[in-house]
């Protein structure tokens, strides 16, 4: 079994069989690239390898994991990709997305001086030039291998796109340098140069030749300690992003009741009711990182990273615990537990919202899908909260 191995995989686009029982096995050491005309499927078997895409049939595994299958099956193991966009957001720094897609701690610097980012390492993506922000790109699909003395799988989808000719030139070196390494590669593109750095070529519709490639040299870089990602706090003290989303929310609520309830005449199950509904409103804005992750599709590059999407929970229980003392302090019934359970409802009622989002984003088009729709029916567990607390 090779290192990226699709079995007999069928993938349906709207009316259109883009695969039909296609297969292919990419050994250690070994790149194969995959070329033909724009729409002929080179990128869905790219993203059907990295598990972004639904099958009707098969299955796609990579390093004997499985990533995905027809029946519904999830995996994850460590792959390096680049699609055909960035996948990342702009708030994100160059040297902090090396590192984070590297998983560990190493000297960043010297990577970047090498494809001339040194000068932007602690500039946010976003004030990159195109081809700056395809380098990084590239880098962060190709620095999982590049650390490791273990066969690492590789995917790239028209990694060229948007780069100069000495770029292109570096990129087609650091494919076969990897190869030397054991690692395995599966590259999509028109570039002859890119082309002409495979073991093997498929021309679509699936006819197969061999490369005449040269041979690289592998030189792992040295890493350090492991590293949490927790990518989510990050952005979200960087853009302060749950409190745009979430807490004026909340405040908003909170000085709407307070222009049409006095709350000195608020008592029981109606006073509890009130101190919580700001929390409840924030949690319904979902996850503050959600359209973030929507900038150039990074939510594709992290969905392949971990199964739970780009979050601040910890931010969001600060925010509604904040909101709810508040609220408390107004009311002049200040109540430790009421605080705490606003503080869990709004960042659990956050959570689920966050989470139906994401479950729309494969689809081709997510924000037609009225999932909001759904939400008001987690009014009825602050009805019960409310009515547990006020009892």
């Amino acid at each position: 079994m090779g290192i990226i191995e699709l079995s007999k995989v069928s993938v349906r686009r709207g009316r259109s069989q883009i695969l039909d029982s296609w297969s292919i096995s990419i050994d250690s050491g070994e790149v194969v690239c995959l070329s033909g005309d724009n729409g002929c499927g080179k990128s869905t078997v790219i993203e059907t390898a990295a598990g972004l895409i639904p099958m009707e049939k098969g299955s796609s595994q990579i390093s004997g994991q499985i990533i995905r299958d027809s029946e519904g099956r999830r995996g994850r193991t460590k792959f390096g990709l680049c699609l055909q966009e960035d996948c990342i957001m702009g708030d994100e720094l160059v040297g902090e997305r090396i590192l984070d897609a590297a998983g560990c701690e190493f000297d960043v610097s010297s990577l970047l001086k090498t494809w001339g980012l040194d000068h932007r390492i602690h500039d946010r993506v976003a004030m990159l030039s195109g081809g700056q922000k395809r380098r990084v790109a590239i880098l962060s699909g190709l620095v999982p291998a590049m650390i490791s003395t273990e066969p690492v799988a590789i995917l790239l989808d028209e990694p060229d796109s948007g780069l100069d000719d000495d770029s292109v030139e570096k990129l087609a070196q650091t494919l076969r340098d990897l190869a030397a390494g054991g690692h395995a590669i599966l590259v999509a593109s028109h570039n002859s140069k890119i082309v002409e750095s495979a073991d093997r070529i498929i021309e679509f519709p699936f006819t197969e030749k061999k490369g005449e490639p040269v041979e690289g040299k592998f030189t792992p870089l040295e890493v350090g300690s492991n590293r949490k990602v927790n990518i989510g706090h990050r952005m979200n003290l960087r853009t302060l992003s749950g409190i745009a989303n979430n807490g004026i929310a909340g405040l908003l609520t909170l000085g709407a009741m307070l222009a049409m309830l006095n709350p000195e005449q608020l008592e029981g199950r109606t006073l509890t009711a009130f101190i919580l509904a700001p929390a409840l409103t924030a949690g319904l804005c979902g996850n503050s990182l959600h359209r973030l992750t929507l900038e150039s599709r990074a939510y594709a590059w992290w969905n392949t990273v971990s199964a739970i999407p780009p979050n601040a929970l910890f931010h969001s229980l600060i925010t509604c615990g904040a909101i709810t003392a508040l609220a408390s302090t107004v009311t002049g019934d200040f109540d430790v537990k009421l605080i705490l359970a606003g503080a869990v409802l709004g960042a659990v009622t956050e959570a689920i919202v966050g989470l139906l989002s994401h479950a729309t984003l494969r689809l081709s088009r997510p924000n037609a899908v009225m999932v909001r729709l759904l939400t008001p029916i987690l009014i009825l567990p602050w009805a019960l909260v409310v009515d547990t607390l006020s009892a």
